[in-house]
């Protein structure tokens, strides 16, 4: 019982690290992007990116990066809604979680009212602002929390495992797509994967006050 106690002040400490590294993150890189504009940083590494361009990799990052929409979003929320056996397990607590972030980005974005890089570097349409970007951190969270239930609901280990390896792939091509096709900077990116982190890990420990491990 005292190991099992002592686990879960492990869990939660760590969780708790996490979430502070990554609002701390976000905020150092939030403060440099309203002292300037464009870094160096960004300069640096959107250039070795934008080197890689090619036509292939261009049709599977701009297929990956449309998988990261709202759209697609969305018809996951809805199929796991829609499968009785998954509405509570799964659908709500990822619907819960796109809406949470949906409406974190929008503030976040009107607040920090970045301009995106210049539009002749697009390589998709896209409007709006830049930081964080929204994409990177819906994505990170979103798919970090299935991950998360899957770990947590799934009794087979193979396939969580591939669950998780898939989709961890999925949120970094993501945000590397955006880089990419010319829509973010780099600290765009990395500012949403970073407070990504921290809600990921704000609304993990949530969960657990609603859903038990069933290998308990």
């Amino acid at each position: 019982m005292q190991k099992k106690a002592n686990h879960k002040k492990f869990i939660s400490r760590s969780r708790a690290t996490m979430a502070a590294a990554g609002f701390l993150l976000f905020s150092v890189i939030a403060y440099f992007i309203s002292s300037r504009e464009v870094l160096a940083f960004d300069t640096v590494i959107r250039q070795e990116i934008y080197n890689l361009r090619n036509d292939t990799l261009t049709i599977i990052l701009k297929v990956i990066t449309y998988t990261g929409n709202w759209q697609s979003v969305t018809l996951i929320c809805c199929v796991l809604l829609a499968i009785s056996r998954l509405r509570f397990s799964f659908g709500f607590p990822a619907a819960i979680t796109a809406v949470i972030c949906t409406l974190i980005q929008d503030t976040l974005k009107l607040m920090f009212q970045r301009i995106r890089p210049d539009v002749s570097l697009h390589l998709i349409q896209q409007g709006g602002f830049s930081f964080p970007s929204g994409h990177s951190f819906t994505n990170f969270v979103f798919f970090g929390m299935i991950i998360f239930l899957c770990r947590r609901k799934l009794k087979n280990r193979v396939t969580s495992n591939w669950i998780t390896a898939l989709l961890g792939c999925l949120i970094f091509l993501i945000g590397f797509s955006r880089i990419y096709l010319g829509v973010h900077y780099p600290t765009d990116v990395l500012g949403g994967w970073a407070l990504g982190l921290c809600l990921l890990m704000i609304l993990i420990s949530v969960m657990d006050f609603f859903q038990k491990d069933p290998r308990h």
